[in-house]
């Protein structure tokens, strides 16, 4: 590697670094009291997939040339350089992370360990080293974001299938999906398939919602790849989206990452207080449920059911009630997984791992512990609000041969309402082109 990109990224950890990172890499680096709460390094045993050892590959960078002693000496002091043997290990254990902060939990020093993931990615970034794929999809959204007319025609085109749907449903042929609509109360951001709007408009026509379909979808690419720019792009394509349209709420569909960029980052990104709520669809429907605005027929589910508590939702996010509240109103045999809430094991596919093939033997094994927990409850269907775990747990049911069934809480809500014809199978049609 040249010593001018050296240069860049010993400049790019130089930026980051402030007094309380330093305290959290000298901390992190010298404990490992996490390591039984980490599922990566409980399935694996291998221990550079520890938050303590990505830590100490940036705390020796660190140490080589901004310490008079390893500046001196590196050698005796464990200094490095940011080469590409450094990135190439760094780049493994930093994507390979899932960002779950489980580790945070048990940790009794309260150590944000995705910081320090923040800034290893920054480094990565800087030294063209981020995952290609990862780069291709943000860049996809941002084009998108851009060039929007182009692409508007094509989605409403392919909504007309799934708005009949919502129609026949709910038996009503002015039911709707409206887009583009100034002055809804709701402006509603689903996924890139219908499987995540059909459930959806079918609950909002139902609670006679004032609502919109986004044109953009939740999901955020730049913010699994690390780069805060392109994820603060990404995110402003629904954020004045929601601003034009004089939304008052902001609603995310089931999607962990996609909830957690509006509401816990992006005003720190853009240094502005939205002026709407942002609500994940989780809550949204809890609150129909409750206040009676939408009815769900008792004991419909007969089959014993359990959930998983996404990380971003939960963990991170605070939604434990709000789903189970909904699920027990309609299972009649609800079985926890152990442990659950705060402390459930990540499911593996977190981290933008499930949209990267070169991760897919690892999450299957890293995915370890969650289908045990799965095994262990003896239950036939697994509910979960968020897309990457979904997709995560239907691997692991085909991997592990779990013989389960895993929805949606929106589907499995839809289909446990009363006043409904039966769903038809519905068919996850993208609303954009997928990069390979």
């Amino acid at each position: 590697m040249a010593t001018e990109m050296q240069d860049t990224l010993v400049s790019v950890l130089g930026k980051k670094m402030n007094r309380q990172l330093l305290q959290y890499l000298d901390v992190c680096s010298r404990c490992s009291i996490c390591k039984d709460a980490c599922h990566q390094y409980t399935t694996t045993g291998d221990v550079k997939y520890l938050p303590a050892y990505r830590a100490e590959l940036i705390r020796r960078v660190y140490k080589k040339h901004f310490t008079r002693t390893g500046k001196l000496i590196p050698g005796i002091y464990e200094g490095r350089d940011p080469d590409d043997s450094l990135l190439d290990e760094l780049y493994r254990v930093t994507y390979a992370c899932t960002g779950c902060r489980r580790c945070m939990y048990y940790c009794p020093f309260s150590i944000d360990t995705t910081w320090i993931l923040s800034v290893a990615k920054a480094m990565l970034i800087a030294a063209g080293k981020g995952p290609r794929l990862l780069e291709e999809l943000t860049g996809a959204a941002i084009v998108k974001g851009e060039n929007i007319d182009l692409f508007k025609d094509i989605m409403l085109e392919m909504l007309k299938e799934t708005e009949k749907e919502v129609q026949e449903r709910r038996g009503d042929p002015a039911a709707e999906i409206p887009v583009d609509r100034d002055g809804a109360g709701i402006l509603y951001a689903a996924l890139s398939g219908t499987h995540t709007i059909l459930p959806a408009a079918i609950i909002f026509n139902k609670a006679k919602a004032s609502w919109t379909l986004s044109l953009y979808e939740a999901s955020n690419y730049g913010y699994f790849l690390g780069d805060t720019e392109k994820a603060k792009a990404v995110a402003a394509r629904i954020i004045e989206e929601a601003k034009q349209l004089g939304v008052r709420e902001l609603v995310i569909a089931e999607c962990g990452h996609g909830y957690r960029v509006p509401e816990f980052l992006y005003e720190t990104w853009a240094k502005e207080k939205l002026p709407f709520k942002v609500s994940s669809i989780v809550e949204v429907i809890h609150r129909y449920v409750r206040e009676g605005i939408i009815e769900l027929a008792p004991g419909t589910v007969t089959e014993p059911v359990t959930y998983h508590d996404p990380c971003q939702l939960a963990r991170n996010g605070g939604f434990f009630e709000e789903p189970r509240d909904i699920i027990k109103q309609v299972a009649s045999d609800f079985r926890e997984m152990s442990p659950n809430r705060e402390k459930n094991w990540c499911c593996g596919g977190g981290g933008g791992l499930v949209a990267q093939p070169e991760f897919d033997e690892f999450r299957m094994k890293t995915g370890e512990k969650k289908a045990g927990q799965i095994r262990d409850t003896g239950a036939s269907i697994v509910v979960t609000p968020c897309e990457n775990c979904r997709l995560q747990i239907g691997g692991l049911n085909e991997h592990y041969d779990l013989g389960i069934e895993i929805k949606s809480l929106s589907d499995f809500v839809v289909e446990s309402m009363v006043g409904l014809k039966p769903v038809h199978q519905v068919e996850e049609t993208r609303l954009e082109p997928v990069i390979q």
